[in-house]
């Protein structure tokens, strides 16, 4: 299969750079990236559809090869994805996001919910409950928290070299193969400006966890009429904040009180299907076949048929 071309578009205050996989006459697919990610992550699950829909991967404002314009909200994101859906003429996509990415396709896809043919969030509902916000007392110390966080964020010291990049990928995300190891490495850093080499995201885009409002995200899902496949990390739930009394899971948040809250998330659906796959927070570092198989048949079943044949390795 040729390699994906790399492509732009022109959005507000921002341009963003994408992956076309080709196949332009096949149903739109549409993937979207995590927070300090980039969308070559995503290219071992997206290249496996290209044969059956017309994909296009992207990175958004602020990651990757797209532009870093310091504006990095929800609405500033999902602004981005209606811009791509409208000037490449991308009829009903589907769309398919991870972490961050699901945020904005579940929020596109709540404003627009004729658009979409379907959605797949792939650790997409957010993280637990955190510590003590359910009071006025825990909340400011949550805000506190966060806030200072954010001091000296814009500050981080340059990697040594490509090397250095690649021990912290092998470090952070051990599953992952040399080969794609070597690759984010690569396409993911650029020289910093003193030496050494950076990652290819703005350190701005951490701001908007300062920022994070789980009740209009999930306002977003009960507008979604498309059939929606949500893919969750076993591991993932338990492993998402830091260690920290700020922002770690309530005290005995877990087992079925757990369960419950991701019940009470996935039921704000529509249309929903929910796995869970023995993975953390990357699940298509840890497990790809996992996420490539559950979403080809999840299309399989409730599209129907685009061309092509059906996603390899599904």
């Amino acid at each position: 299969m040729p390699a994906p071309r790399q492509i732009f578009v022109e959005a507000s205050n921002a341009t963003l750079a994408g992956w076309d996989y080709g196949n332009p006459t096949a149903p739109p697919m549409v993937f979207l990236h995590g927070l300090t990610d980039l969308a070559w992550s995503l290219h071992p699950v997206a290249e496996r559809f290209a044969d059956r829909y017309h994909v296009l991967n992207f990175d958004l404002r602020g990651h990757g090869d797209s532009s870093h314009p310091g504006r990095y909200t929800v609405p500033h994101l999902v602004s981005d994805l209606r811009v791509v859906v409208d000037s490449l003429e991308l009829r009903r996509p589907v769309l398919f996001g991870h972490s961050m990415g699901s945020i904005v396709t579940s929020t596109f896809a709540g404003l627009w919910p004729d658009e979409p043919r379907a959605l797949v969030m792939v650790e997409g509902i957010g993280p637990p409950p955190r510590f003590g916000e359910a009071d006025p007392a825990g909340r400011r110390v949550i805000a506190r928290a966060m806030i200072e966080s954010l001091i000296g964020d814009r500050d981080r010291p340059p990697m040594a070299d490509l090397e250095t990049a690649r021990q912290r990928l092998r470090k952070a995300h051990p599953s992952l193969t040399p080969e794609l190891v070597d690759e984010l490495a690569e396409v993911g850093t650029r020289p910093g400006p003193d030496g050494g080499v950076v990652w290819k995201w703005d350190p701005a885009v951490r701001e908007w966890s300062a920022v994070f409002d789980r009740e209009r995200f999930e306002e977003s899902w009960q507008g979604i009429t498309c059939p929606t496949l949500i893919v969750t990390g076993g591991q993932a739930w338990d492993r998402w904040w830091a260690p920290t009394s700020a922002v770690r899971p309530g005290p005995g948040f877990d087992g079925p009180m757990r369960d419950a809250e991701r019940d009470r998330r996935l039921g704000l659906f529509a249309d929903v299907e929910h796995h869970v796959v023995d993975a953390g927070h990357m699940v298509h570092f840890d497990r790809p076949d996992d996420v490539v198989r559950l979403t080809a048949d999840f299309l399989g079943r409730r599209l129907p048929r685009p061309m092509g044949r059906r996603a390899q390795g599904a």
